[in-house]
C-alpha cells in the first residue's frame, strides 16, 4: 500500500506525494505474463497490414481525435518495440479493453487533448488515464487515489484541488486535468525533460526516482529510465503506456477496434451565478440526472458547494436551452434548502457544522444583522438538497421515498409535483384534507407495503472490480442506478470500491 514521499527539498519544496496508479482492470497486462511476439513498427498513421479489412481505420478524417494523438506522440516512437514486446502482445486484439475504456474515453479524452496541445505537452500523456483509471473519474485504489488522474489525498491537496465534504477536486474533470498538466510539468522539469523518468516519478513519486538515480550513479551505472532499480509497478507503468501509443496509432497492425472520438470537446463549461442542485439543472438542460452526474463527479452532495465552485459542465448542444431555462426560473428554486427551527442551546456555529455549511453562508441566506437567535426562529439551511437529491432517494418506482416539506408547501402542490393522487398521499400519511403541514415535516410519498424489486425476482452479490462506476454496473445488469442505490441503503455521492460487495436484483 503506497504512501505519500517526502519532500525533495533541494529539487521541489512544495511536492509531497504523487499521483498514484489504479489498476485498469482484472486482466491488467501487468498480471499477465511475459510476451513473446515483437511487433515491427509501421507508418505511424497506417499499416501495410490488411488481415482484418473490416477494421480498416481512417486516420485522416478531421472530425476525429485520432490524427491529433498520432501526430503528437513523442517519446513513445523512439522506444524500441522489444522493450514493450510483453504489452503490445496483450493490448493486441483485446478489444473487450478498449471498447470498455474507449466507451469512457469518449467523454472525457477530447478535453484532455484539447488541454495538452494548448499547454504543447506530447500527446502519450492523453493516454495516461487509461493506465491510471481506464479513464473513469469515480476510480478509486486501495491507496485513496482518486479520479481520471488518481491522485492521493496530499499530492492533490499540494497541487491546489479543494477536498472537502462538498466538493473533490480530484474527480473533477476540469481541476483534475489541470492540477495533473501542471504536476507533469513541474515534474518534467525537474527530470531534465526526460519524459521516461517524468512518468516513473508520477507513479512512484520524485523522491523514489532520485534515489534510484543516486545508487546508479554511485555504482557508476546509467540513470536512464531502463537501468533504474525501481519496484515491478514502476517497471511496468511506462512500458504499458508507451505500448498503449504504440496499438492505438496502429490499430489495425495490433488488431483492435479503435472506436472513433471526437477531435471537439463534446461539453462546455458554464459559469453560474449561485449554489445549484444538480438534479434541477438536469432539469433545466433537459439531459439525465445520470449525465449530469458523470459530466460533474467533483460534486459530492448533489448540489454545488455553498462557496463554490458555480461551475458546470454541459453539453454543448443543451447549453442555449440550459441558459434559457435559467434566466425564467426563479433564483430560490436553484438552491434546495430546508427550514430549521431554532431550540434551546442552539447557537449558529453548531448549527453550521451539523449541516456542513458555514456561519457566513446562513448569516448571509437568512439576511441576519447578529449572530443572537431565538427559540422558535425559522432559519433556513442551504444546500441541503434532501428535497430535490432524486438520484440519492430513488426506489425504482420513478420517485422519491420521501418528501421534507417547504414553507409555501400545500399538500396538493406536493401530490401534483410528484405526480401521485391527493388522497393516496394523505392515506400514506395519516392525513385528512383538513391537516395542516409544517415546513421540516416529512412525508411518504409511497405505499407503506412498496418494495422496489418483486418478491419473485432472485438476488445475486456483485463483487465491485477496479474500474467500475455504479452507471456501468446498472447498465450491464440491465437495472438502474437509483434500484443499486435503493437495494443496498446508499446515496449517489459515496463512492463504490473493488472487493465491495453490492446486492443486485436482475431482471430475469
Amino acid at each position: 500500500m503506497r504512501t505519500p514521499i517526502l519532500l525533495v527539498a533541494c529539487l521541489l519544496l512544495f511536492i509531497t506525494g504523487c499521483a498514484q496508479q489504479a489498476q485498469v482492470s482484472s486482466t491488467d497486462p501487468a498480471a499477465k505474463g511475459q510476451g513473446s511476439a515483437s511487433h515491427k513498427r509501421k507508418s505511424i498513421f497506417f499499416s501495410g497490414k490488411d488481415s482484418h479489412p473490416s477494421r480498416k481505420h481512417n486516420p485522416s478524417n478531421p472530425n476525429e481525435i485520432w490524427p491529433v494523438i498520432e501526430q503528437g506522440l513523442t517519446f513513445a516512437n523512439d522506444i524500441p518495440d522489444r522493450k514493450v514486446a510483453r504489452y503490445l502482445d496483450w493490448y493486441s486484439g483485446n478489444d473487450e479493453y478498449f471498447n470498455r475504456t474507449l466507451a469512457r474515453a469518449n467523454t472525457y479524452m477530447p478535453y484532455v487533448v484539447q488541454k495538452l496541445e494548448e499547454n504543447n505537452l506530447p500527446m502519450e500523456l492523453a493516454l495516461l488515464p487509461f493506465i491510471e483509471s481506464a479513464y473513469n473519474p469515480f476510480a478509486y485504489s486501495h491507496s485513496h487515489a482518486s479520479g481520471l488522474w488518481q491522485f492521493i489525498p496530499d499530492t492533490g491537496r499540494e497541487m491546489g484541488l479543494k477536498q472537502d465534504n462538498w466538493y473533490e477536486g480530484r474527480r473533477d474533470i476540469v481541476d483534475s486535468t489541470d492540477a495533473a498538466i501542471r504536476y507533469l510539468t513541474i515534474l518534467n522539469k525537474m527530470f531534465d525533460g526526460d519524459w521516461l523518468l517524468t512518468l516513473a516519478a508520477y507513479n512512484a513519486g520524485p523522491g523514489t526516482i532520485s534515489r534510484a538515480q543516486e545508487a546508479n550513479r554511485l555504482q557508476g551505472k546509467p540513470t536512464d529510465f531502463w537501468s533504474l532499480p525501481l519496484r515491478e509497478e514502476t517497471t511496468a507503468y511506462v512500458p504499458r503506456l508507451v505500448a498503449l501509443a504504440k496499438v492505438l496509432s496502429n490499430p489495425d497492425e495490433y488488431n483492435i477496434d479503435r472506436r472513433a472520438i471526437p477531435r471537439q470537446t463534446q461539453f462546455s463549461i458554464i459559469e453560474v451565478k449561485d449554489q445549484i442542485d444538480l438534479s434541477q439543472a438536469a432539469k433545466l438542460a433537459g439531459i439525465s440526472s445520470e449525465q449530469m452526474y458523470h459530466l460533474n463527479p467533483g460534486f459530492s452532495r448533489w448540489v454545488t458547494p455553498p462557496s463554490g465552485p458555480y461551475r458546470l459542465l454541459l453539453p454543448t448542444q443543451e447549453v442555449p436551452g440550459f441558459l434559457e431555462q435559467l434566466a425564467r426560473t426563479p433564483r430560490q428554486p436553484w438552491r434546495p434548502t430546508t427550514d430549521y427551527v431554532i431550540k434551546s442551546g442552539d447557537t449558529l456555529g453548531r448549527i453550521a457544522v451539523a449541516n456542513g455549511t458555514s456561519v457566513e453562508e446562513l448569516t448571509r441566506i437568512n439576511q441576519l444583522t447578529s449572530s443572537n437567535l431565538s427559540i422558535g426562529q425559522l432559519l433556513r439551511i442551504p444546500g441541503s438538497a434532501d428535497a430535490n437529491r432524486n438520484l440519492a432517494l430513488h426506489q425504482g418506482s420513478g420517485r422519491p421515498a420521501t418528501y421534507r416539506v417547504k414553507a409555501g408547501d400545500s399538500l396538493w402542490n406536493i401530490a401534483k409535483s410528484h405526480n401521485i393522487k391527493i388522497n393516496d398521499l394523505l392515506a400514506w400519511n395519516n392525513l385528512k384534507q383538513t391537516s395542516v403541514i409544517s415546513p421540516g415535516q416529512q412525508l411518504s410519498l409511497r405505499s407503506p407495503g412498496f418494495t422496489a424489486r418483486s418478491s419473485n425476482t432472485s438476488s445475486i452479490n456483485y463483487q465491485v472490480k477496479q474500474g467500475d462506476s455504479l452507471y456501468e454496473i446498472a447498465r450491464r445488469f440491465k437495472v438502474r442506478v437509483n434500484d443499486i442505490l435503493a437495494w443496498n441503503g446508499m446515496e449517489l455521492q459515496q463512492l463504490i470500491r473493488p472487493g465491495q460487495s453490492l446486492t443486485l436484483y436482475p431482471t430475469p
